[in-house]
């Protein structure tokens, strides 16, 4: 089972505080070590330069003391002839180095002993010509300093070490607590799948950046399942509407298709206009069929690509269809040349809507009016025009006037107008012309 990653983070400060403590404590008590042992043979140095020059000022007028019991006399002194003669009775070891010393042979020496149960430091070091002299002194001292060194930089040591551990939590702890705020969002919005959480940023550092990020990502969460449920909300009224809507041109199919099927009952008068009857309503079936995949279309998640279009070229061409379909109007345009960023096939189906719903109002040998200026396409007719109370609701999907309701139509063609318009970044409003009719403005973005 993997720790915690605060304990972690404690046990590998704490084993780094140790692996630093052990190694100062070593380097410390050899530092010490080496300036004790130092100071030792110092003192021997010194013993002996000072005995040197005794002997010189007063050849053979002094001898050294009894023997070396450690008691009164920290040190002891022994004088050692090349021929091996000892004068004193310190006890000190006499050997051939010893003897190389008094001679002239050797250097004088350092060395490490034990007498009468004690440890000694001994320095050999020629007094004169043909006699040697050893002083010897207790070292225990050294040893004992060293151990009580040694028990302090050990239990400052683990004092040291276990203060880390507990910092290293602490610190860790207090660290890591946006990331355990973090952690704790992230399961609360698992367990209730509710993204409107958010966690407290405190400062500007790598943990608050995270925080910041994490706060990011639960607000474009928030805004994906907002468009998603607003989709899935719009998908379910647009099969509720259109299962309303079909169900009058299909109930009409049915019941022309049952009539004609007792042909033999109608007339060739009746059958006609019977076969018309299809025909219409076969006709408005399709239209609606085609106006829910154009909405279904620009429902879509994924957008369709953009180009550069000349927006008064395309309305032209729009313009062309509408007077061929309508040779009845006129269809009267003033366009500026203009440049946006769009879809075309969106963008047609958008105009011809507009230029449709107004050559559906518009009196026989009536005219409607296509201005295109300062990226703002305008499109009004000379007809009824629009209730005060209707304008809010003229882009709804299947709404339509109480005084449209005679004529042809889904209800969806400015519906798929505002999903264009939407999908372009542009606005599409409706308000009574002056003077009399509907004007509808489609006005685009600057670039």
């Amino acid at each position: 089972m993997r720790r915690p990653l605060r304990l972690r983070i404690a046990l590998a400060t704490a084993v780094s505080v140790a692996v630093a403590v052990v190694g100062m404590a070593l380097a410390g008590y050899a530092i010490v070590a080496h300036e004790l042992d130092r100071s030792l043979n110092l003192g021997l140095t010194r013993e002996v330069n000072r005995l040197v020059r005794h002997e010189q000022a007063s050849p053979g007028a002094w001898t050294p003391s009894g023997p070396c019991v450690f008691l009164a006399a920290p040190a002891c002194v022994q004088k050692v002839a090349a021929n091996g003669q000892v004068d004193g009775e310190g006890g000190l070891p006499v050997d051939r180095h010893t003897l190389d010393v008094a001679a002239g042979r050797a250097d004088a020496y350092f060395s490490d002993i034990t007498l009468e149960g004690h440890p000694v430091r001994m320095v050999t070091a020629p007094l004169v010509p043909g006699t040697a002299i050893e002083v010897a002194v207790r070292s225990d001292r050294v040893d004992e300093s060293l151990r009580r060194i040694s028990l302090a930089l050990l239990a400052t040591g683990a004092v040291g070490i276990v203060l880390a551990a507990v910092a290293g939590f602490v610190v860790a702890r207090t660290g890591l607590a946006p990331v355990a705020a973090l952690t704790r969002t992230a399961e609360r919005v698992a367990r209730t799948r509710d993204p409107e959480h958010r966690i407290e940023v405190r400062g500007e550092d790598e943990i608050g950046r995270l925080a910041t990020s994490f706060n990011t990502m639960l607000g474009e969460l928030q805004k994906a399942l907002g468009a998603l449920q607003g989709s899935l909300d719009a998908q379910r009224r647009l099969v509720a509407d259109a299962s309303h809507e079909l169900r009058t041109p299909l109930t009409g199919l049915r019941t022309n298709i049952d009539l004609l099927a007792r042909g033999d009952r109608l007339d060739p008068q009746q059958r006609e206009a019977t076969i018309e009857a299809l025909h219409a309503q076969a006709g408005e079936l399709t239209g609606l069929v085609t106006d829910l995949i154009d909405l279904a279309r620009g429902d879509e998640a994924v957008p369709e690509e953009t180009e550069d279009v000349r927006l008064d070229r395309l309305v032209e061409q729009c313009a062309a269809s509408a007077r061929k379909r309508r040779p009845d109007l006129s269809f009267d345009t003033d366009l500026e040349p203009t440049v946006i960023d769009g879809v075309p096939r969106t963008l047609a189906r958008a105009i011809t809507n507009l230029m449709d719903n107004a050559a559906k109002f518009s009196p026989v040998g009536g005219a409607v009016e296509v201005r295109l200026q300062d990226r703002e396409l305008t499109v009004r007719d000379h007809g009824p025009g629009i209730a005060a109370a209707d304008l809010d609701r003229v882009f709804d999907r299947f709404y339509r006037a109480p005084d449209a309701h005679g004529l042809p139509g889904s209800g969806l063609g400015l519906a798929i107008v505002l999903q264009v318009a939407t999908a372009h970044g542009a606005e599409v409003t409706a308000e009574a012309a002056p003077g009399g009719g509907a004007l509808f403005r489609l006005h685009f973005p600057p670039e």
